[in-house]
């Protein structure tokens, strides 16, 4: 089996898997980050392993059988996630007979869980049209918050939805919020958190719209990519937070909103001066 990682457009699948008579190839999309590139490789590897034919591209995709791949994934990244920390590769894994149970730690990652949550929820009710592969072919429902399992697939699963707005999320609006929040001389974290949800929160607004895609699209791999679960999913309950209760967010998203709100697409030829900025250009 071959793995290779390739830039691909958000209407491509994250991943795809070329059976060939020498090799298996598995193509994953190199703008991922870490825990969504692995996981788009256990997918497909997961198709290989249990027979499931189909085209690479997904173009005919079963929803029960890209549910039964994405449990194996699931399952597959809790093996080699206890496999690793049974040999030591995980040096912040501390054999059970020496962990001992703090309260604040646990009420971290339970607030974490749950604001991770909340931003499923609003990317899955802002996309109700989105195509995300889930465990479940039933109604994506909340799971229960808390427990490592859940933990993972909600970071999975956000992370494809965001991947499906990366054609909207447009630098110039990730500049203007990252200036905003230095304005207020917030620290380097909540920065970048706050960046993160006013470039989602916009480009969630202009796919709504039905807004063309942007022409100065931003590179949404996180500039510092977490690869355990725990860390990514605090960064990204930053995110949450930051989206629902900040009122630096509120001020930049009603900036750029209200222009998104102000014209339909097919009345953009009749207000050219306001075209560069809702499609994500430069006015003159």
């Amino acid at each position: 089996m071959i793995i290779r990682y390739e830039r691909f457009g958000a209407d491509y699948p994250s991943g795809v898997l070329v059976p060939l008579d020498r090799a298996n190839y598995i193509l994953v999309d190199a703008s991922l980050p870490t825990l969504a590139r692995t996981q788009s490789v256990l997918h497909e590897a997961a198709h290989l392993v249990l027979g499931h034919g189909g085209h690479a591209m997904h173009s005919d995709v079963d929803p029960a059988v890209e549910a039964e791949a994405e449990l194996a994934a699931d399952l597959l990244y809790q093996q080699m996630t206890r496999a690793a920390a049974r040999s030591g590769g995980a040096p912040d894994k501390k054999p059970a007979r020496l962990r001992c149970w703090r309260p604040s730690a646990w009420w971290a990652d339970r607030r974490a869980d749950w604001h991770v949550n909340q931003l499923w929820v609003k990317l899955r009710t802002g996309m109700p049209d989105a195509t995300i592969v889930s465990t479940t072919t039933g109604v994506p429902l909340p799971v229960e918050v808390g427990g490592s399992r859940h933990r993972h697939r909600r970071v999975i699963e956000v992370h494809d939805a965001l991947r499906l707005l990366r054609p909207w999320c447009s630098r110039r609006v990730h500049a203007s919020a990252q200036r905003r929040a230095h304005r207020y001389r917030l620290d380097t974290a909540t920065a970048a958190a706050v960046a993160g949800a006013v470039t989602f929160a916009v480009a969630l607004r202009r796919r709504q719209a039905a807004l063309p895609v942007v022409d100065d699209p931003l590179d949404t791999t996180p500039p510092v990519d977490m690869s355990d679960v725990r860390g990514e999913t605090r960064r990204l309950a930053r995110i949450s937070c930051a989206w629902h209760d900040s009122p630096v967010v509120a001020a930049e998203v009603a900036r750029w909103a209200s222009l998104v709100a102000a014209i339909h697409p097919n009345d953009m030829p009749r207000h050219p001066h306001l075209a560069p900025v809702l499609t994500g250009g430069t006015t003159a």
